[in-house]
C-alpha cells in the first residue's frame, strides 16, 4: 500500500487559461492532484474519500495552455483513517511558440516533448477514510497489502 502510485495525463485546453499569455492557474494543479489522491483512495480502500488539506504545496514552473502535464500521486504514510500522499506536476510536452520569428512555416499545431520532463509543483496531501467506510484493496495487486485498521 505504501508506495501506490497513480498518474494521470491531460493537456491544458483553453478553458484552463486564467492570466495573459494562456498561463494556467496553479488552482488547476491542485484540482488535478485531488483527482490523482482520489483514485488512489478507491484502488486501495474502496471509497473516494474526504480530502483534508495540502501543506509545502510548491510552484516550480508556469504551466500554460497547450502544455501536456502528468499529474502523479503516491502514498507515503497509512494510518487508522488516514493517508499521507505525494503529488507531483510535470510538463511533458509543450506547443511551441509560435511569436518567435523562426518558426515560419511551422503548423500551428507543432509540439515538444520536454526531454527532461519539467517540475511544475508539488505537494504533500492528506486523505481519510473512517474506519466504517474502509472496504479494502479494489485491485488484485493490492489484495495481498496488510492494512492497519485490519
Amino acid at each position: 500500500m505504501v508506495g501506490t502510485k497513480v498518474t494521470h495525463h491531460m493537456m491544458m485546453s483553453a478553458k484552463d487559461g486564467h492570466y495573459v499569455g494562456g498561463l494556467v492557474n496553479g488552482a488547476r494543479i491542485i484540482d488535478n492532484w485531488g483527482d490523482v489522491g482520489t483514485e488512489l483512495m478507491v484502488l486501495v480502500d474502496g471509497n473516494i474519500s474526504l480530502f483534508l488539506g495540502y501543506k509545502n504545496i510548491k510552484f516550480t514552473a508556469p504551466v500554460y495552455v497547450g502544455d501536456f502535464m502528468e499529474y502523479t500521486g503516491w502514498i507515503e504514510e497509512v494510518g487508522n483513517q488516514s493517508y499521507k500522499c505525494h503529488f507531483e506536476a510535470w510538463k511533458v510536452a509543450t506547443m511551441l511558440d509560435r511569436t518567435d520569428a523562426d518558426m515560419t512555416g511551422i503548423a500551428s499545431t507543432a509540439a515538444t516533448a520536454c526531454v527532461p520532463p519539467i517540475k511544475c509543483g508539488e505537494a504533500i496531501g492528506s486523505l481519510f477514510i473512517s474506519k466504517k467506510d474502509q472496504r479494502g484493496p479494489q485491485r488484485d495487486d493490492f489484495k495481498d497489502a496488510v492494512h492497519p485498521s485490519k
